[in-house]
């Protein structure tokens, strides 16, 4: 498996490249792209001749703009069970990064939402394009307590720099640069030797697991399911725009709605 119409896998050198390719919906996580992406993930830290692996995406307008919310209130999991199995698909997928032997790079640019951001924070470095770049890191550990509060409650965005500033990415480079400045760092991580750095990143990683990591994430999908179930119960006119008319529409609906 080296390609499906939503992810790609490409080899240069020591590194393997797992690209998101759905440039034109800003690359959102669609249900294909979810359940098939911790395989490419498994594939790249599998392969005897990749010792570092870097996820990116196709275009310059997002890394991800996260779930597809067109897919998703059009298809909406409403019920309890079924609701949670895929959550807990959605979260394992990202856990695969998490798991991987091998250090792990994110090349982020544009923006960087929702499942977006789970899947680059899991990864060991994160390097980000320094004028567009707009996230709200959803997961606290990454922040201090008072400004994940402040970003979770207000829904606000957080620039590049700020990001850097916060301690939340490794480095912050122009979009024309971001490409080259990944791989001159997957290229080092690529030439260490690869036994060490595989228990290096085993020793970091149970470090944060022994801190409840592990745990806090399993709690934050159990919120996450039931906030999706709250959505479409108490969403259901929103959705029925985005349906019949899509998401444009639906938004101007709820500007006006609320103004």
């Amino acid at each position: 498996m080296s390609q499906t119409d939503v992810l790609l896998y490409e080899k240069t050198g020591k590194i393997g490249r797992v690209i998101i390719n759905r440039p034109k919906a800003r690359n959102a996580f669609n249900q294909e792209l979810v359940e098939n992406l911790g395989e490419f993930i498994k594939l790249a830290d599998q392969d005897p001749d990749t010792n570092v692996i870097v996820i990116s995406a196709v275009g310059d307008k997002a890394f991800s703009a996260g779930f597809d919310i067109k897919e998703s209130i059009g298809e909406p999991i409403v019920d309890v069970i079924p609701r949670r199995e895929n959550t807990a698909m959605e979260l394992n997928t990202w856990r695969e990064v998490w798991k991987c032997k091998k250090p792990v790079i994110a090349s982020v640019q544009g923006f960087c939402i929702g499942g977006g951001l789970h899947l680059a924070f899991m990864c060991d470095l994160i390097i980000v394009e320094r004028c567009d770049c707009r996230t709200v890191p959803n997961q606290p550990a990454t922040v201090p307590m008072n400004k994940a509060r402040q970003l979770l409650y207000l829904g606000e965005y957080l620039t590049a720099e700020e990001l850097r500033e916060c301690g939340v990415v490794n480095k912050v480079v122009p979009f024309e640069k971001l490409e080259e400045e990944t791989m001159k760092i997957a290229g080092r991580l690529a030439e260490m030797p690869s036994d060490t750095m595989m228990m290096l990143k085993y020793q970091v990683n149970k470090t944060y697991e022994i801190q409840g990591m592990v745990n806090a994430m399993d709690f934050a999908a159990e919120i996450f399911s039931l906030c999706r179930i709250n959505q479409a119960q108490t969403q259901k006119e929103f959705n029925e725009i985005v349906n019949s008319q899509g998401l444009k529409a639906a938004l101007d609906w709820k500007n006006n709605h609320n103004s």
